[in-house]
């Protein structure tokens, strides 16, 4: 099968198979956006489960999205893709590893699948993606993305554009007495390793109100339904003026929820890089995962504190020792942070 050749320049019609979790949905943005812009114009459909809808519809280089349920078979999927295209697309991209997704696009009658060799599904790949080489200057996980859109015909030199997030939707008041609305993600489903204590959350949040007397500062928590319990708990901590949002947003109205906040604070999640993708400006907070790697995308928009020790990154779920690399990054580091992001304010809170 050998490498990949150029594609883009014959195929007008391409389905690109979405990752399923939100973080990596949205650090596949730039790939999407790198064929879009190849100069061959092709037309892009996204296929992707029902939650992400809402990302992909408002993505300018997106011109279709066929959504499915969670939980039905490959078979399910592909009648979905034939009941929705009529006509057959000339390729499909399968940015997921996975082995089912090459199952629901062939389902479809789509034969041209490309992708990397992933998980038992060589087999089913006309075309297969070679790794990339890394380097310390290409170890987030969108470069992998990237590279597949580099190796159908996309030009990714221009990583600025690519990369570029749009302007904050609320942005940061200049006036010290105006108000405030921060969010504040303190779960992480993939485990408590990721979390950052919501104590120390309410800490930093509290530190921040003592440096900034004058300024209304209003919280909504967000997370999963699983998360609800922290986060009323969290609310708790942080008294009025709170909201507890998690569990009762889809992806569209948290979409909505953080086109209000100012900035978010937020341990390593899905919501973190989908703040990012809207433009958003967060305070990331890293535990047992690596920045280098899922650093929400935008640059300098955004504070990352992580505080690395022996055993960064584990990646590990929960922590066997003694959660030391969450609990040696003080409140008041956080509240910097914070404050570093809001501007013209005292930046040294302790």
């Amino acid at each position: 099968m050998g490498r990949t050749p150029m594609l883009l320049d014959n195929t007008p019609r391409l389905l690109v198979r979405s990752p399923n979790p939100l973080g990596d949905a949205c650090m596949s943005l730039p790939a999407v956006r790198a064929m879009k812009r190849s100069g061959f114009d092709p037309s892009i459909t996204v296929l992707c489960r029902e939650n992400l809808l809402p990302l992909w519809e408002i993505q300018p280089e997106v011109d279709a999205v066929i959504a499915f349920p969670k939980g039905i078979s490959p078979r399910a999927v592909g009648r979905i893709i034939r009941e929705r295209n009529k006509r057959l697309f000339d390729a499909a991209v399968l940015l997921p590893h996975s082995l089912r997704s090459a199952l629901e696009v062939r389902s479809a009658g789509i034969k041209n699948l490309i992708g990397y060799r992933g998980h038992w599904r060589s087999l089913l790949l006309k075309q297969l993606i070679t790794d990339p080489e890394t380097s310390a200057e290409n170890q987030h996980h969108v470069h992998r993305y990237l590279h597949i859109a580099r190796e159908i015909g996309a030009d990714i030199s221009d990583l600025d554009a690519l990369l570029k997030i749009p302007p904050p939707p609320s942005p940061i008041p200049t006036n010290r007495e105006d108000s405030i609305h921060l969010g504040i993600c303190p779960g992480a489903e993939y485990g408590n390793a990721k979390r950052y204590p919501i104590e120390r959350y309410a800490a930093a949040v509290k530190i921040l109100k003592k440096s900034r007397p004058e300024t209304p500062i209003r919280v909504s928590v967000f997370g999963s339904p699983a998360e609800r319990v922290i986060a009323e708990e969290l609310a708790t901590l942080l008294g009025e003026p709170v909201t507890n949002r998690a569990g009762e947003t889809s992806i569209a109205g948290l979409v909505d929820e953080l086109r209000s906040c100012h900035f978010l604070a937020t341990n390593d999640t899905g919501t973190m890089h989908l703040a990012a993708a809207l433009g958003v400006p967060t305070v990331a907070i890293f535990g047992s995962t690596e920045p280098d790697f899922t650093s929400p995308i935008g640059g300098g928009v955004h504070r990352i504190i992580r505080h690395k020790v022996d055993c960064s990154p584990c990646f590990l779920r929960e922590c066997p020792i003694d959660y030391r690399c969450m609990l040696r990054i003080e409140p008041g580091l956080v509240a910097r942070e914070m404050t570093s992001l809001l501007g013209n304010g005292d930046s040294s809170p302790r």
